[in-house]
């Protein structure tokens, strides 16, 4: 695909017509600057795109955030909002780590207080949290036990003395989704997750130790508690093996019922059913147990982050306080205005924050009148960035925002290369780095280009600046 193919819509803006291919359901808008968009339409991800774009009962368009990227089945970075209950729904387009997503803590402490101290910091945060891909937990829950986490999300760290309120408060759905079903979860979910509740896992998921390098949005930074040169602590992860296996097992289902509701896409990782169908609801069900376990775990290790803080600065888990807790990959049933009229509508969100503006309904209250805020990670020691949904995203994205920095390769491609972002380089830079895990040390840095997809979110009028981030150490699996 080359820029011929597309239409411009504006300087962010990018549209595959829905005549680019035979079958494709509605157009795609790229969301995209000068600088970004090349790469995106001749990788890997678009071509999943355009096959997603196949999916029945779309409707609006497809969006393309900037920091797509290839996954599988749909690429990760994209939106699709499916007419309900008329549509379809497949697991494929919300992801494999169900509500992988991010926790932000902001801080009273001082950078300049803390400097001395940030060794002996990471040695701690690294031997409270367990990391790495076979990272167990010291909880050891029961499947029983696993079942009420799955139905009450972080309300359940809340009853163990592992939550403040305000944790819940701060929290996209205050921590938890209704109408979770547990029991739709298969046996091998529920075992890993037993395992697994309070762990970090591998891959780009992190924890890491930040100030706010500087504020854009000094009014909104105030509701946040974010200050220049205070200390923040950043937990990105979800819902680990529980999730996962949630996604594959019901892949799997859809696949095998694909001839009784003559469902073929044209990628078999794109598996879906008719949203009135028993396998969808089942999947929905099994899907915000799999949340749900993602807020609880992200609430967890909130609670060992702040362990971690009080063994090493005097009062420094009491200073932690969320700032807001944000979700990349769900599925939700929606109002939005489309084509001017007002739909319920089921959306898929992979690797894309809800981003409501403000006065919308479910934002969580001390943020009603700004709008939601949009955590957005950059990659593993790099800068990060913390914005406020805009009303247009509403008519623009389905009320959606970007989920981190974009890449230049697969998940997949990242991991046979090594990480992508070298602990050697990262310390050489004065962050320092504790890894669970050396087996993937070595490799090539992948493109970061969190100013690029910050500069065209912002561009797009899909969330506003608030406050950049700097990172001082990075504990990873």
């Amino acid at each position: 695909m080359d820029r011929k193919d597309l239409t411009r819509i504006d300087d962010y803006t990018w549209e595959i017509p829905q005549s680019f291919r035979e079958g494709m359901r509605v157009p795609i808008r790229i969301l995209a600057n000068e600088e970004l968009v090349d790469d995106i339409i001749t990788g890997e991800a678009i071509e999943q795109a355009v096959q997603t774009a196949h999916l029945p009962g779309l409707v609006g368009h497809l969006v393309v955030m900037p920091d797509v990227y290839s996954g599988q089945g749909a690429p990760v970075g994209i939106v699709a909002a499916s007419k309900y209950p008329a549509g379809a729904i497949a697991p494929g387009a919300i992801g494999h780590d169900i509500n992988t997503g991010v926790r932000l803590l902001g801080s009273s402490i001082k950078r300049a207080d803390a400097d001395d101290l940030m060794d002996e910091l990471a040695d701690k945060l690294h031997e409270f949290i367990p990391c790495g891909v076979d990272a167990e937990g010291s909880l050891q829950l029961s499947k029983s036990e696993i079942d009420h986490v799955a139905q009450s999300g972080a309300q359940w760290a809340l009853r163990k003395d592992m939550a403040k309120q305000d944790d819940l408060v701060r929290a996209e759905e205050g921590g938890r989704l209704n109408e979770a079903n547990p029991s739709k979860v298969s046996e091998t979910a529920r075992a890993l997750g037993a395992q697994q509740l309070g762990t970090l896992g591998g891959g780009e998921h992190f924890i890491e130790i930040s100030y706010v390098d500087e504020v854009f949005n000094r009014a909104a930074a105030i509701t946040m508690g974010l200050k220049e040169g205070r200390l923040t602590a950043q937990i990105h992860c979800g819902s680990r093996g529980y999730g996962r296996q949630v996604c594959a097992d019901y892949i799997e289902r859809f696949q095998d019922v694909a001839d009784k509701y003559d469902a073929h896409p044209p990628n078999p990782n794109l598996a879906f059913v008719p949203l009135d169908a028993s396998e969808a609801e089942d999947y929905m069900g099994a899907m915000r147990a799999a949340a749900n376990y993602a807020y609880a775990n992200r609430q967890v290790l909130a609670h060992r982050v702040r362990e971690a803080f009080d063994e090493v600065i005097e009062g420094g888990g009491d200073s932690l306080r969320t700032v807001y807790d944000v979700a990349h990959n769900l599925g939700q049933v929606e109002m939005h205005e489309v084509e001017g009229k007002h739909m319920r509508c089921y959306v898929h969100r992979k690797g894309a924050a809800r981003a409501f503006g403000p006065g919308t309904p479910g934002i969580s209250l001390p943020y009603r009148a700004l709008g939601q805020p949009v955590i957005v990670p950059g990659s593993m020691g790099e800068t990060s960035w913390v914005m406020l949904a805009t009303r247009d995203a509403m008519s623009k994205s389905f009320g959606s925002a970007c989920h981190g920095a974009g890449r230049t390769m697969s998940r997949h491609e990242a991991s046979y290369q090594g990480e992508a972002i070298l602990d050697d380089q990262l310390e050489n830079r004065g962050v320092r780095v504790r890894s669970g895990d050396t087996s993937t040390s070595g490799g090539v840095q992948l493109k970061e280009n969190i100013d690029a997809v910050v500069d065209t979110v912002s561009g797009a009028g899909l969330a506003g600046k608030v406050a950049r981030l700097k990172p001082l150490a990075v504990v990873h699996g």
